[in-house]
């Protein structure tokens, strides 16, 4: 006998594991190392617009063949498609998209969870850029200390999975947001008040053509797209498991619309907070990680009262990271419990030894196998990067979009059904049948084939982010 779908308790609870999945690193860390890169204001705008008119109708796709279904990416398609038909292969891929993004995201969330030990110890205080340096490398310099931050994230996460939807996931997800907007605020108010704050302000405002002759209209293009994709997490199932939970009382664009315009205001709020304080202290944001875990510390040091600003940013670092880590994770617990019949129990402590395994990698990149670089890429860390942003996300998001719009998959006819199913909601325009069929599966294909002819035909460097 089939087992009882798990629902949310409400709407806002829908929309809290939305924006908890869709806002994390990407926002605080590679948003800012982009803008600062390709453009400011100019990126800021593409970025906007794609979100628009391509991440917000990929993510009701996933919303509506998540609900639609009443099952994960693991099952999702093997329901929906009609007989015959292989789309249910696209499921394996959502299935790999989740454990690649967190084979090298829980790693970089216990890189956030060691610097909130050091905010809390206050050991960074006061301390020389030398000093900083050196401790960012001891830490990831570190096998052990490294599997430990690793081990403890993965715990923490599949322990909340093993609660259950209501009592862990959907509880842990509303009190983790609502201490990260709240710490947000703090910490941008305090950044566009510091002296000098004004030229990171001109430079998210003002665009900077410069860039587009530096690195080319069309590459920062394709920048923008992928950046709007991975934003919202969207392509690899992850956005899909939440319909799943939902009933049909209400219909899914304006919750699709909702959580595409939150992420867009968080990326804006984390621009607004670094920035301003990076051009303050003179410090360049285009610098990668570095900027979270090496420049960040010097700028605290560089403000009154920095053990308090020190800690607040790299607790809500923590939350953030965590709060995309925890939704992916119910991801694949729910993976378990689709695919094999297992009790969620089951399934978050067999997924907690697999992800356990699967995270060693990473784990170990930057320490004893710092010498390995797999082809082009400089770590481990670089390539899951690649393999989930520029192949997994895209794919994936072109395979649920054409799935839905086929006569030979879903269907727009059901689809439309189902996205406008309920009585309350915005109904999706019957009338955006073209732009969906024809106009999203173009744009991404520019994203793929564009994307990969950049980086080894025209740009052979290593990891282009």
């Amino acid at each position: 006998m089939q087992r009882e779908r798990e629902r949310l308790t409400s709407r806002f609870s829908f929309v809290v594991l939305s924006v908890s999945c869709a806002i994390g690193l990407g926002n605080i860390w590679l948003m800012p190392y982009r803008a600062g890169t390709y453009g400011g204001a100019l990126y800021i705008f593409l970025v906007t617009a794609f979100i628009f008119l391509l991440a917000i109708p990929v993510l009701l796709v996933e919303y509506s063949v998540g609900r639609g279904s009443g099952q994960s990416t693991a099952g999702c398609f093997q329901v929906l498609q009609p007989k015959g038909t292989k789309w249910h292969l696209n499921g394996y891929l959502g299935i790999a998209g989740n454990y690649l993004l967190l084979m090298f995201y829980i790693m970089v969330c216990g890189f956030a969870l060691g610097y909130f030990w050091k905010g809390l110890a206050g050991s960074l205080i006061g301390q020389s850029p030398e000093y900083i340096v050196a401790s960012w490398q001891s830490l990831t310099r570190d096998p052990v200390r490294s599997v430990e931050l690793m081990v403890a994230i993965i715990v923490l996460g599949m322990g909340v999975c093993y609660l259950g939807l209501r009592k862990g996931v959907e509880r842990v997800c509303k009190y983790v947001m609502a201490a990260f907007f709240v710490l947000l605020v703090i910490l941008l108010v305090r950044s566009v008040t510091l002296p000098g704050a004004g030229a990171g302000l001109a430079f998210l405002f003002i665009p900077n053509l410069d860039a587009m002759r530096e690195h080319g209209t069309f590459r920062i293009i394709h920048m923008a797209m992928g950046q709007a994709l991975f934003s919202l997490s969207v392509g690899i199932g992850a956005m899909a498991i939440f319909g799943s939970y939902i009933n049909k009382e209400k219909r899914l664009f304006r919750d699709a619309f909702t959580v595409g315009a939150l992420d867009l205001t968080v990326i804006i709020l984390c621009l607004l907070m670094i920035f301003p304080a990076s051009f303050a202290f003179g410090i360049n944001p285009a610098v990668g990680e570095g900027l979270l875990f090496v420049t960040m510390p010097n700028i605290f040091n560089a403000m009154p009262v920095s053990y308090l600003w020190s800690l607040l940013f790299y607790a809500g670092l923590t939350f953030v990271a965590f709060s995309t880590a925890l939704a992916v994770m119910e991801n694949i617990t729910a993976i378990g419990m689709d695919k094999f019949g297992w009790t969620r129990a089951k399934s978050a402590l067999v997924n907690l030894v697999l992800l356990i395994i699967l995270c060693l990698p990473s784990a170990l990149t930057r320490n004893v196998w710092l010498g390995f670089a797999p082809g082009p890429f400089p770590h481990l860390g670089a390539f899951f990067t690649y393999l989930v942003m520029e192949l997994a996300l895209p794919i994936g998001s072109l395979f649920y979009v054409l799935f839905a719009m086929s006569k030979r998959g879903w269907g727009w006819d059901k689809f439309i059904a189902e996205a406008n199913a309920g009585n309350a909601g915005w109904s999706f325009p019957a009338a955006l049948r073209f732009y969906m069929t024809y106009i999203v599966p173009a744009v991404i294909i520019f994203i793929l084939i564009f994307g990969q002819v950049q980086r080894w035909i025209l740009s052979p460097r290593g990891i282009l982010i």
